[in-house]
């Protein structure tokens, strides 16, 4: 297959095209190309790489985020700033797309299927660069797409785990690229453990020492969570994540998300049911039962969408929290992986083949184009209120008392970051345990006073209701997304509404 028809050719159009887009946009539009989570992780990073830290607000500090995706911006703050640190955020995501195309390109060459294989990955492709945008929003899925893709080409180099060269020393390097694969994200711990009992069977089944590549595969994962948990006590006073506690205090059933995770992710603010397409595709693969590394590859597909499922079920079962397109990068995934099994021997025999997924890569390039190109220009629903932050930053640092720190819950991010007064986060995503004590117990007006909080926004157009007996005070409730239970005031001037 020509180098101009891989998925690393077509990753680094896609690249160049966000890369170009980024640096002519002006300095707000291109804010607005990033997620406003994304800013959460750009402030941690910075006054981590100021020696501040791990606090997004200079008082509080904060393991409210994803460590490897925060490891690898550290540095792109030391060196950045301004549009600058954003195209330099853009031409790292840049480095993680090739990274994940590139394996896209060796499980094609694996299962001798390249021109397939590039075809049911267009799916991920577009909701990767032009909507959701998994690769350049800012957040940390690119780097847990790199790892799971990394994943599935070691899983069908191997046979599953089975070749005659996969023994303990494999074993100990495919633990450790599951454990970075977990720290890329903390809920990628599902398909990991998935995977983890497939590989048990799959050794057992065959006769192979299973307990002993079984200790081998889980040992690195093991020792890399429990520094991970024993780190975070030590420096955070909690073991866990804030950003995931905060998310619980809400409670509750949410079944919701499970009707998201089918219909999303959503493209162009329309629905493309690739949580759905993917059950289908997967049962199907699996169902055919397709001998040899297609096989392998429907495997490895079914471990990602159940694990996907897995994490979407935790989320409906132990919050009231709101999902964002970050939480369904699964479907198109398993799509890509299970997808050649699936077709193989069927669609190949179809004439132009070729010409098809040259198509598709042509509509991937003007799918990614066309949206950098609009949110670029700026006024785009989804992301007005984060290329606003700039601006709305400046309002609040002209306000009185100068440097006085200010409270908000939603929509924080793209605000806390460009301004140049502490921002105490009321939903809990980037504060401190301390914060979330205060959430539980309803002491949260007293935490606000001890850090001087001397103003009040909000990212809606809720007035909020008087408290009585406290004339200018106004109650709200707090965390936004998931409903929670608290009900912070504080005698403020609303900035924002």
């Amino acid at each position: 297959m020509p180098w101009w028809r891989t998925a690393t050719a077509l990753a680094c159009v896609l690249g160049a095209i966000r890369v170009a887009v980024v640096i002519a946009a002006p300095y707000p539009q291109a804010v607005g190309l990033f997620d406003d989570d994304a800013f959460y992780y750009f402030g941690v990073a910075r006054h981590v790489a100021e020696g501040d830290g791990s606090t997004f607000n200079g008082l509080d500090p904060t393991n409210g985020y994803h460590p490897l995706w925060l490891l690898a911006l550290v540095p792109v703050f030391s060196l950045a700033d301004s549009h600058t640190a954003l195209v330099a955020v853009t031409l790292l995501s840049f480095a993680v797309l090739i990274g994940a195309a590139r394996q896209i390109d060796r499980i094609g060459a694996l299962t001798a299927r390249p021109v397939l294989t590039l075809a049911w990955a267009t799916p991920l492709l577009v909701t990767g660069t032009a909507g959701p945008s998994f690769f350049f929003s800012g957040m940390e899925t690119g780097l847990l797409l790199l790892g799971l893709l990394w994943l599935a080409a070691t899983w069908l180099a191997s046979d599953g785990f089975t070749a005659p060269w996969f023994g303990v020393s494999a074993a100990l390097t495919t633990g450790t690229l599951m454990a970075l694969t977990v720290l890329a994200r903390l809920d990628a711990v599902f398909p990991m453990a998935l995977l983890g009992l497939l590989a048990l069977r799959t050794w057992r089944r065959k006769g192979l020492p299973w307990t002993r590549l079984g200790v081998a595969l889980a040992a690195v994962p093991a020792v890399v969570l429990a520094a991970y948990l024993l780190v975070n006590l030590a420096l955070f006073d909690t073991a866990m994540p804030v950003s995931g506690q905060a998310k619980a205090l809400g409670g509750g059933l949410n079944p919701g998300v499970v009707g998201q995770f089918l219909i999303s992710p959503v493209v162009f603010g329309v629905p493309t049911l690739l949580g759905l397409v993917a059950l289908v595709v997967v049962g199907a693969a699996l169902a055919r039962r397709q001998p040899g590394l297609l096989g392998r590859g429907a495997e490895y597909g079914a471990v990602v969408l159940a694990g996907g499922l897995l994490t979407v079920a935790y989320y409906a079962l132990t919050s009231s929290w709101q999902l964002w397109p970050w939480y369904f990068s699964a479907a198109p995934l398993a799509v890509a992986l299970a997808g050649p099994a699936l077709a193989a021997g069927r669609t190949e025999r179809l004439p132009l083949r070729g010409l098809v997924t040259f198509a598709l890569a042509v509509l991937t390039v003007a799918a990614a184009g066309l949206t950098a190109a609009r949110a670029a220009r700026g006024g785009v629903e989804r992301s007005a209120f984060i290329e606003a932050g700039p601006a709305v930053a400046r309002q609040i640092d002209a306000l009185a008392p100068l440097g006085a720190p200010i409270a908000m819950g939603d929509r924080a991010g793209s605000v806390g970051y460009h301004l140049n007064r502490p921002l105490v986060h009321l939903e809990g995503l980037v504060n401190s345990a301390d914060y979330l004590d205060a959430l539980r117990t309803g002491t949260v007006p007293d935490f606000l006073a001890a850090r001087g909080v001397a103003l009040y926004a909000r990212g809606d157009a809720d007035p909020g209701t008087p408290v009585p007996g406290s004339p200018g005070c106004h109650r709200f409730t707090e965390p936004q997304q998931g409903g929670g239970r608290s009900s912070p005031w504080w005698c403020a001037t609303v900035i924002w509404c």
